[in-house]
């Protein structure tokens, strides 16, 4: 494909990081410094604005498969947006930040007027609350995915220095019914099940423990990792769009809420949309308002503003009095290393949930990218083709670092065992580090 991004900052540069090796990018900034950053990779760079006819062309937008408008500015975005449309892209993608951006682009009236549609919308920010949901809702784990309707969980598990897991060889550990142990990342690696180096591995604290299980299955999971924890009351420390909409979500699941924000006026909207909520007006840094809130009672710490250096203080003081779950949004995403370094156990970018949809969105009909955990593995969904020959699990040959986690055959999901046929027209979930994931492709598709 030929592939135009509007925006070299920091979504459009993993943009073209992910996609480079198998289409043809072409880059469009204002700053040279865009230029220095993707000087690595091999991409055109274009320096100009992006609601700039003349740029467009210059970057041959009229022969785009795909334009992808992802500059900080909302306005910025839908405008030049429209104008690769327009110029001829067969397809345009568009990120915003407004939720009333959203509800006005998908809004049939809206192509009627303009006499043009945006081919797709995505609102990272909306992806990120969905996925703090998620986290808070299972104690003890630091990620987690509903996958197959329901009939199958993701959940990943930080092994803790004073739990029942540590310095344990995984490989003779059990576990119940309904759950299958994938792997274990370990700092940048990732060990999966069926590699050679995993039955002699020791867990050590922070390792992360990754497991796909049926819903009996993670009933009996939870109990391993956290049999006696209940969350009931969430403090979130910013009241933008995603601290919004994370305290919306909790309150439906009945949870006690506490929202902090900066702003007044913020403030009195929120208390207006959050019926049952307590919003407080005031600096989420300052420990004595922490305090005076209830900030060690609280079950879990989420911390939302869009100052990386607020969310890591906030973090650190959450840790500090004890809350046992800590949730912190990383606005940079080299700031995400630096966060677990310092003890954040689940700090969370809003880009990485876009940048995945965007490669799914470009990726074969019969691959679906699920989830990215630790930017590091990637759970993917495959579709076996019609050439693929009737095998067992056992013999698929997948490439190190690599392991299928369940199998979706009709209306049946199966998790994985060794004597399990599988065959064209049945869908593998399958988990990789990253690195592997174009030779998996290539072997199973």
């Amino acid at each position: 494909m030929y592939i135009v991004i509007i925006g070299g900052g920091e979504i459009g540069t993993q943009v073209a990081r992910a996609l480079h090796g198998h289409h043809n990018i072409v880059v469009i900034d204002t700053s040279l410094e865009a230029k220095e950053r993707l000087s690595h990779i091999d991409v055109q760079f274009v320096q100009g604005h992006g609601t700039d006819p003349e740029v467009l062309r210059e970057a041959k937008v009229d022969l785009a498969d795909v334009c992808i408008a992802c500059t900080n500015g909302d306005e910025v975005n839908l405008l030049a947006s429209m104008l690769a449309k327009g110029l001829g892209a067969k397809e345009t993608l568009c990120f915003v930040g407004k939720a009333s951006y959203v509800d006005i682009l998908t809004d049939p009236r809206t192509v009627e007027i303009l006499g043009t549609r945006i081919d797709r919308v995505l609102w990272p920010q909306r992806s990120l609350a969905h996925e703090i949901v998620e986290v808070i809702r299972v104690p003890g784990a630091v990620d987690t995915e509903v996958l197959a309707g329901g009939r199958l969980r993701f959940v990943e598990y930080l092994v803790q220095e004073d739990g029942p897991y540590v310095h344990k060889q995984i490989a003779k550990l059990d576990w119940p019914e309904g759950v299958f142990l994938a792997g274990m990342v370990r700092g940048e690696e990732f060990i999966s099940a069926r590699d050679a180096a995993y039955v002699s591995q020791i867990l050590e604290h922070e390792d992360r423990i990754l497991f796909m299980t049926t819903p009996q299955g993670f009933n009996g999971l939870q109990a391993c990792f956290a049999p006696k924890t209940r969350v009931r009351r969430v403090m979130v420390v910013g009241g933008g769009n995603v601290g919004h909409m994370v305290a919306e979500e909790l309150l439906k699941h009945r949870l006690e809420v506490t929202i902090i924000d900066h702003s007044p006026e913020r403030c009195r909207w929120l208390a207006e949309q959050l019926n049952g909520a307590l919003v407080l007006e005031g600096d989420g840094t300052n420990l004595e308002l922490l305090e005076s809130e209830g900030l060690e009672r609280s079950d879990v710490l989420v911390a939302v503003t869009e100052n990386d250096e607020k969310n890591l203080l906030v973090s650190l003081l959450a840790k500090q009095v004890g809350v046992p779950k800590v949730i912190t949004r990383v606005n940079r995403t080299e700031n995400r290393r630096l966060f677990e370094r310092v003890g954040i156990d689940i700090p969370l970018t809003p880009r990485q949930a876009a940048v995945r949809e965007v490669v799914d969105w470009l990726s074969p009909e019969n691959v679906d990218h699920l989830a990215l955990i630790e930017d590091r593995v990637e759970l993917m969904e495959l579709v076996l083709p019609e050439t693929f020959r009737e095998t067992t699990l056992g013999d698929l040959q997948l490439p190190e670092h690599a392991v299928v986690v369940a199998v979706e055959q009709g209306k049946k999901v199966t998790l994985p065992s060794p004597e399990l046929k599988i065959a064209a027209g049945d869908q593998l979930l399958v988990l990789s580090a990253r690195e592997v994931s174009d030779a998996v492709l290539a072997r199973v598709i």
